[in-house]
């Protein structure tokens, strides 16, 4: 017996998709350069944003032609939906909690805290992980920090410490 194909999450991806695009010109600023408009802050994610609608549509016509609006029962297909893909989306609340804890907690612990939480959802975490990711980030900072001397705004958390440890907890973590 085949199994039947499931739209919902087609439905969900372009919606959400669309609200995306709407939103953007208010959620990217304008920036002055001399060197060109396809270096403005929103031009790859209208880019991204706008190939995943083209092809998400392709999707969603096709479940318009198989007449899945017929039987469509929104509220069991939204929870379908989301029972399906809880993984990808724990993994998308981890990525946004990461996001807006770097200015609290600072790069470093940020990153090791994600990663950790990751290896530990994914039932990976031991010791030759944790030292693989743990090796990963110092390269990372190494890389970033001291090679190409990008550095990220002050840490709330590093303005505890004395003004010596401050300052070079904000600059190499």
């Amino acid at each position: 017996m085949p199994q039947e194909k499931r739209y919902g999450i087609y439905w969900c991806i372009l919606a959400l998709a669309l609200i995306l695009l709407c939103l953007l010109p208010f959620q990217t600023p304008l920036i002055n350069t001399q060197r060109g408009w396809f270096l403005q802050p929103m031009f790859g994610s209208s880019v991204g944003l706008s190939l995943l609608v083209i092809f998400t549509s392709v999707r969603v016509i096709q479940s318009i032609k198989d007449g899945f609006l017929k039987r469509w029962n929104v509220i069991e297909s939204l929870f379908e939906t989301l029972s399906s893909y809880r993984t990808a989306l724990i993994s998308a609340v981890l990525f946004f909690v990461y996001i807006n804890s770097l200015s609290v907690l600072g790069f470093t612990l940020s990153t090791l805290l994600f990663t950790t939480t990751l290896l530990w959802l994914s039932r990976l975490l031991d010791r030759t992980w944790f030292l693989a990711s743990l090796g990963t980030l110092i390269e990372m900072i190494l890389i970033f920090r001291v090679g190409v001397s990008l550095w990220l705004p002050d840490v709330w958390l590093y303005s505890l410490l004395p003004d010596s440890w401050s300052d070079i907890a904000n600059q190499y973590l």
